[in-house]
C-alpha cells in the first residue's frame, strides 16, 4: 500500500493522477488525519492518567483523609472537564453542575471529621462522576437506559486499559525507531560522560570541602536515597510505585472508555436497555390490593396515632417504636410500583394512573406516621445516627412526592434527573449538617432539660461520635451529677492527649481537629 501511495505520488507530480488514484490518496491522507486525532487523544489522556496517579501518591500514600480529598478531586474534575472540552465529547454542559456536590462532599473530609461519611461519601462521589459522565455525553437518557450505561462505564474502563497498553506498546515501537537512530549519538555522548567523571568527582569533593553548607545539602540527598534502598524502606518504595501504576491504568482506562469511540460506554446503545414489561391487569391489581390496605392503615393512624399522640393512657414510645422502620420500607416500594407502572411498555391507563395518584397519598400518610412514630420514640429514647438518618430519608421521600405525581400525570418533566438532584442536594445537606455535633448537641440539651429523670447514654456519645461532638460534650462538665461531670472530663482529657501526641502532615489538614484541641487546652 505505501509503495501504491509512493508512485501516485510521482504521477501526481507529472500530472498524471487517476480518478482511482485520488481516492487512494485523499484515503490515506484521512486514515493519517485520524490517526494523528487518535495519537493526540492517547497523548492526552496519558499525561492526565501519570499527573494524576502520581498527585494521588504525594496525597493519600501513608496519610488520613484531610485537605488531601478535597484537592486531588478537584484536580481530577479540571482534568476531566478539560478533556472532554478539548476532544469535544460534551453533548450537554449542563451535567457539569454536578461537579458542584462532588466537590462540597470532598470538602467534608477538610471540614468534619466524621468516619461513616468519610467511607460512605466515595462511594457516592464515584457514583455522582458516573451520572455526570452518562449526563455530559448524552443529551436525554431513559430510566432503563441509566442502570445499563452505569454499567458499562465501570466495566468499560477496565476493558479499556487493554486498548492503553496497545497504545503504550506502540509508542514504544515508533520510539525505538527513532532510537536507533541516535544510538551512535548517545553511545558517544555516554563516552564522554565516563572520560570526564575523574574531573567531576574531583570537583565536587573540593567544593564539599570548601563549603558546610554546600556539603549538608548534598549530604541529606545522599541520605534519602540511602534511606530509601534499605531493605524494608525499598519494599514500601516498590509497592508505591506499582499502585501508582495500577491508578495510571484505571484513570487511563476510564478517559478512554469515555472519550474514545466503539468502546463499551460509547457504543451504540439505544436497544441496550432493560426491558420493563409487566402485564397491566397484574399492575393494577396490586395496586388496587395495596390501596385497599393502606385505606383501613390509614383510618387506623388518624383514629389512634394521630388524634391520641398527648395522652397518658397508652405507652406511644414502645407503640411507636414497632413500626417506622417497616413503613419507611413500604414507603419505597410505593414508590417502585408508582415508577414501574408509568416506565412499563405501553400507554397506562387512567385506571392505573387513578390507582398510582391514590397509593401516593397513602404514601403521604405513611410516611407522616412514620416520622410521627420517630418523633415519639426519639423525645423518649434520645437520639442516634440511624433514628436521624430516618428523619432525612423520610423528608426526601416526602420532596420527591410532587415530582413523582406530576409526572404521573403525563406532565413534561424528567423524573431520572429530579430525583437524582433532589437525592444529591439532600445528601450534601446532610454531610453538612455536623450529624455528630447535633446528636451530641440534641441528647445534651434533652438532658438538662431534667437532669434528676432523664439519663444521657455517655457510651454512645463516646464511641460513636468523634472531635465534631467535643463542643457539645464539653457542656456535661457542668452536669449536677458528679459521676456524669467525672466521666466526661476524664474522656476531655484522653482525647486531648491523643491530639496532642498525634502528627498531622499538610495533606491530613483538618478544621474538625483544629477547633477540637482548642476546645481542649483548658481542661485540666
Amino acid at each position: 500500500m505505501k509503495l501504491e501511495i509512493y508512485l501516485i505520488k510521482i504521477y501526481y507530480k507529472n500530472g498524471k493522477l487517476s480518478k482511482n488514484n485520488k481516492k487512494i490518496l485523499t484515503n490515506d491522507k484521512n486514515e493519517n488525519k485520524i490517526e494523528s486525532i487518535g495519537g493526540k487523544l492517547m497523548s492526552s489522556i496519558f499525561i492526565c492518567g501519570i499527573i494524576l496517579s502520581i498527585l494521588q501518591s504525594i496525597l493519600f500514600w501513608g496519610q488520613e483523609p484531610g485537605i488531601s480529598v478535597m484537592l486531588f478531586v478537584i484536580s481530577f474534575l479540571v482534568g476531566f472537564i478539560y478533556l472532554m472540552n478539548k476532544h469535544k465529547k460534551v453533548e450537554n454542559k449542563k451535567a457539569f453542575i454536578f461537579a458542584v456536590p462532588i466537590i462540597l462532599l470532598s470538602a467534608t473530609y477538610f471540614v468534619y471529621h466524621n468516619i461513616l461519611f468519610q467511607t460512605i461519601n466515595v462511594l457516592v462521589m464515584v457514583l455522582l462522576t458516573i451520572i455526570m459522565c452518562i449526563y455530559a455525553t448524552r443529551l436525554h437518557v431513559k430510566i432503563q437506559e441509566f442502570l445499563v450505561k452505569a454499567i458499562e462505564l465501570l466495566a468499560g474502563t477496565f476493558e479499556s486499559i487493554s486498548d492503553v497498553i496497545d497504545s503504550l506498546k506502540n509508542k514504544f515501537k515508533k520510539k525505538e525507531v527513532i532510537e536507533n537512530e541516535k544510538s551512535e549519538k548517545l553511545k558517544q555522548g555516554l563516552k564522554s560522560f565516563i572520560y570526564g567523571i575523574p574531573v567531576i568527582l574531583i570537583v565536587f569533593i573540593l567544593l564539599m570541602s570548601a563549603d558546610s553548607i554546600f556539603a549538608n545539602i548534598f549530604e541529606n540527598i545522599f541520605g534519602e536515597f540511602q534511606h530509601i534502598f534499605m531493605a524494608e524502606n525499598f519494599v514500601m518504595f516498590c509497592l508505591r510505585i506499582c499502585i501508582i501504576m495500577i491508578f495510571f491504568f484505571i484513570f487511563s482506562g476510564f478517559f478512554v472508555n469515555v472519550l474514545k469511540k466503539d468502546t463499551m460506554f460509547n457504543s451504540e446503545s439505544e436497544e441496550k436497555m432493560i426491558d420493563i414489561h409487566v402485564e397491566k391487569m397484574t399492575i393494577n391489581m396490586i395496586l388496587t390490593i395495596l390501596n385497599i390496605f393502606y385505606l383501613i392503615f390509614s383510618i387506623i393512624q388518624f383514629t389512634s396515632l394521630f388524634s391520641n399522640m398527648n395522652t397518658n393512657d397508652f405507652d406511644y414510645a414502645t407503640y411507636a417504636r414497632q413500626g417506622f422502620f417497616q413503613l419507611m420500607i413500604i414507603s419505597f416500594i410505593n414508590i417502585v410500583m408508582i415508577i414501574l407502572a408509568k416506565v412499563n411498555k405501553g400507554n397506562i391507563s387512567n385506571y392505573t394512573k387513578g390507582m398510582s395518584i391514590l397509593t401516593l397519598l397513602f404514601t403521604v400518610v405513611i410516611l407522616l406516621s412514620a416520622f410521627f412514630r420517630m418523633n415519639l420514640y426519639e423525645k423518649a429514647y434520645g437520639y442516634t445516627y440511624l433514628r436521624l438518618f430516618v428523619y432525612y430519608i423520610l423528608v426526601t421521600e416526602f420532596i420527591l412526592i410532587l415530582p413523582i405525581g406530576l409526572w404521573i400525570l403525563d406532565k413534561k418533566i424528567d423524573i431520572l434527573k429530579w430525583s437524582i438532584g433532589i437525592v444529591t442536594v439532600m445528601y450534601v445537606i446532610l454531610n453538612f449538617s455536623n450529624i455528630e455535633s447535633t446528636i451530641a448537641k440534641r441528647n445534651v440539651d434533652r438532658y438538662f432539660e431534667n437532669q434528676e429523670q432523664n439519663e444521657i447514654d455517655l457510651e454512645y456519645l463516646f464511641h460513636h461520635t468523634g472531635t465534631d461532638a467535643i463542643a457539645q460534650i464539653k457542656r456535661l462538665l457542668n452536669a449536677k451529677d458528679e459521676t456524669v461531670a467525672k466521666r466526661v472530663k476524664e474522656y476531655l482529657l484522653q482525647e486531648k492527649e491523643t491530639l496532642q501526641n498525634t502528627e498531622t502532615s499538610w495533606q491530613e489538614t483538618n478544621l474538625s481537629e483544629i477547633k477540637a484541641k482548642e476546645e481542649l487546652i483548658n481542661i485540666q
